[in-house]
Formats: C-alpha cells, structure tokens, sequence
C-alpha cells in the first residue's frame, strides 16, 4: 500500500473513530441521565423541553390562571386586556384562546402560526410545559386549559422567548454540521496535497532517481526539494546525495585501483625482466666460451653476481611493498628520542660513506612514539636516495633538522643534490616511478623507495612531503605527532 493512500486511510479513520466516540460518549451520558435510548425523535423532543419559567413568569402565570378558575370571562374583557398589554413590557407573551380562535395575543407574535403550533386542549392540565414555535421563533411556554362559564373551551399560555443561541442552534444545526463536515474534508483534501508536495513527491522524484542509478546512470542529478519539505525527507535527500557522491568516489577510487594494479603488474614485469635479461645474457656468454680469458670471466660473474643482488633487493622492496599495502606488516610504537634515534642513522651511514657531510639540528628533549625498525627504514631510504642523485662535481650535504610545531614533530632531511624536475616531483611516491629518462641508469633504483616511506608514515599517521628543483637539491618533511 502506498503511503499516500495510508494517509488517506488514516485521516478517515481517524474522523470515524474521532466521531464514533464522541457519539457514543454523548448516548451513554444520555441513557445515564434520562434512561432512554437517545433515538432521534427522543433527542429532539428532549432538547426542546426547556427548563421552567423565572419568578416573574411564574406570578404572571399564577395570577392568570386564578383568574381562570374563579371569573373565567373576566379575561375576555377590554379592560383584562390592557393590563396583559403591559406584560409585554417584561418580554413575556400572553395568549387566550376561546375554542379554536385566539381572542387574545401579544403584539410580538403571529396569529397564524399560534393557530398551527398551539398545545392541544387537556382537562386535566397533565402537560403544562413546552417549547412553541411561532413564525420560526422558538418560545417556552406554560399553559392552563379551562372552561369558560359558556361552556366553551379556554386556554391561556405564558411565553418567553427562547435563548437566541439555542434558537440559532435549533433552525441552523444541520447545517452547521455539515459545513463543519465539508470544512474538515477540505482541510483533509489541503492537508493531503500538502502531503503529498512536501513527503510523496519528493519521495516519488527520489525514487525515479534510484532507478536510474540502478540502470548505471550515477551522475543523475537529485531534484530539488521544496523548502517546506518534511525534516525526515530532507534528511533522507542529504543522506541519498551524500550515498551517491561517496558511490561515485568509491567506483572511481576502484578504477584507479584497477589502473594500478595494471601498471603495478607491468611495472613488476618490466624491473623483474630488465635484471633476469642481463643474467641470463651474461651466462649464456659463459656457456658459448665467449669469455675467454680469465679476467673476462670474472667480470662476467661480478656482473652476474651485482644483477643478481639488485633483484634481490628489487624482490624484497616488492615484498615489503605489498606487506605494507595489505596491512600485513605489524608495527610496534614506543616512545623514542628523536635526535638519538637519527643521530644512530647517521652514524651507520658514516661507516661505510666518506664523502658524506652529515648536519643535524635538534633539541635534545623532543620525543616521538614511532616503530624503530619501519621508521629507520623510511630515513634509511630518503637519505639512500640523496647520495643516489648526488651531484657529481660537488660534495654532497645531508642536513637533518627536527622542529616541533603545535604538538607536531617535523623532520626535515634536505640535500645539495641534483634535485628533481618540476614535471616529475607530483608523482615520485608512486610506485615503480623513476622517471622515463631513470629507467635505464645505473643508480640501482627500484622505483619503490619513496613508496615505501610514504606508507610507512602513514602508518605512523603522520605527513610526508617533497619540495625540489631540478639543479638544487631536494627536502623531504615529515611530520609525526610529539609523544
């Protein structure tokens, strides 16, 4: 069912429910009070039976009916009828009847409509109150029954005026009622269309757009919901626009790994071959004779021997690399200070390297919670790669600064090296990137160093960035939180 029509549905039922009880609250008050069944005509007759007359009614009323009892014809004189007229004054009505003909009435009243709507003669006054109506006026009533000394019937009523409320009640009840029901199903049918343009429209519009994303189209624009739309809605629209735009980013994001994973493969055939070629080239050359002498051989074998430890490494950067990516490398944090951890770096890196100008600007109390082991390698790497791309004619410089900045410890390892063109630096920490001219050079670069480090930092939750010209050397920052 659909929630239009159980909208619909609800409102009517609840108008039933809302009507049915009201109705059956007023019928049981009714039994309890009076002990009848409230059918229509009881209803009526009930609702027009008003209370009795004032004090001042009820003397005018006395007065004529003793006058009744003891000198019936003295009410049909002139002079009795001057006295009534002043009643009239006090907004009561008289009238006298003599049989069927109204002898007496008061100006405010209608002779003919007292003719049609007067009480039935009755001897023995059993029924002395009611409700008349008089020309569309509704008046109480107290009446007498008697006989004149002719022995013709006679009848006297005390009027008053009904309540105008009541009255207006009386004459113009159904209506009221059904204006109040065409009223309350207009606001139904307002309500409904309201409804419908701030909930099911919108909901409707949301739905047709769901479809054409099924069918692929994500790019569909959401329509625009009105500004008097339901909270819920509207939050239901936000939430849809914001699943398709992260729909979007996640098929994209997909797609570039797919891309990626393609270069990766052809990246791994091309470094993997470019190395088992020249081993293979080298000992196909030993098997042929084609080193001849002795000295000839043992190059042969230093360069057998030098591929064969440059794929070694290529594989184990390719291992790391794959560990790292897949979160498969456990990394243990512990707090560390920074300028002996780097001044320990440095120190390995001495032993082996001459030409190598090491400067390192720290505070001696700055702290970091890092892996020593992943973290030496990420360093290890960067400064690998600066006495890789040295300048030739110009000893190398390797400055390491440690600053700390709002609770974040930045590394800086900078170099007077040969730099890194502008067309180049946006991708050297992508994977197997060495640029085209590299591909070839005999630095023994894998493509994955950089690579590397920027995974190894962003396990540690921390920022790696490169800032490079071509010419005059390179800064790599890394920034870690302080410990």
């Amino acid at each position: 069912m659909t929630i239009k029509n159980r909208f619909l549905i609800s409102y009517f039922g609840g108008i039933v429910i809302a009507s049915l009880s009201i109705l059956t609250i007023l019928c049981i008050t009714f039994y309890i009070i009076t002990g009848s069944i409230p059918t229509p005509k009881i209803l009526y007759q009930s609702f027009t039976n008003q209370r009795s007359l004032s004090p001042e009614e009820e003397m005018a009323y006395v007065e004529l009916r003793n006058i009744a009892k003891t000198e019936p014809d003295e009410l049909l004189s002139t002079a009795r009828y001057k006295e009534l007229q002043k009643l009239d004054n006090q907004s009561l009505g008289v009238v006298i009847r003599q049989n069927d003909e109204i002898v007496y009435y008061s100006e405010n009243l209608v002779e003919k409509s007292l003719i049609a709507h007067f009480p039935s003669f009755n001897t023995n006054n059993i029924e002395t109150k009611g409700t008349i109506d008089n020309d569309g006026g509704f008046y109480r009533y107290m009446k007498f029954d008697f006989y004149y000394s002719d022995k013709s019937k006679g009848s006297i009523l005390v009027l008053k005026k009904e309540n105008s409320l009541l009255e207006f009640l009386t004459k113009w009840g159904f209506l009221i009622i059904l204006l109040i029901v065409l009223i309350s199903i207009a606001a139904m049918l307002l309500s409904t269309q309201l409804l419908r343009k701030t909930i099911i429209k919108p909901l409707e519009n949301l739905g047709r757009v769901m479809s054409k994303m099924s069918d692929g189209d994500l790019e569909i624009k959401t329509p625009t919901i009105p500004t008097n739309t339901a909270k819920e809605v509207t939050e239901l629209t936000q939430d849809f626009q914001s699943m398709q735009q992260a729909l979007i980013a996640s098929i994209k994001e997909q797609k570039n790994l797919e891309n990626n994973r393609k270069e990766l493969i052809a990246s791994i055939s091309h470094d993997l071959k470019t190395p088992m070629t020249s081993i293979i080239g080298y000992v196909e050359g030993l098997l042929d004779g084609v080193a001849e002498s002795p000295e000839k051989r043992e190059k042969y074998l230093k360069t057998i021997h030098s591929r064969s430890l440059a794929l070694n490494k290529l594989i184990e950067e390719l291992f790391l690399y794959s560990k790292l990516d897949a979160e498969a490398v456990p990394f243990y944090f512990e707090r560390l200070q920074v300028v002996d951890f780097l001044s320990h770096i440095v120190e390995e890196f001495k032993l082996y390297t001459k030409n190598v100008q090491f400067i390192i600007q720290a505070h001696q109390d700055v702290y970091v919670n890092i892996d020593r082991l992943q973290m030496n390698r990420a360093i290890s790497n960067l400064i690998e790669n600066s006495m890789k791309f040295k300048k030739k004619n110009e000893a190398l410089v390797i400055m390491i600064k440690v600053e700390v900045i709002d609770q974040k410890v930045q590394i800086t390892i900078q170099d007077n090296g040969e730099g890194i063109s502008a067309l180049q630096l946006p991708y050297v920490f992508d994977h197997f990137y060495r640029g085209e001219e590299a591909r070839t050079s005999t630095t023994g670069g894998s493509g994955l160093g950089l690579a590397i480090v920027k995974q190894i930092i962003e396990k540690h939750h921390g920022q790696v960035m490169i800032h490079s010209e071509l010419n005059d050397g390179t800064t790599v920052v890394i920034v870690v939180d302080k410990a």
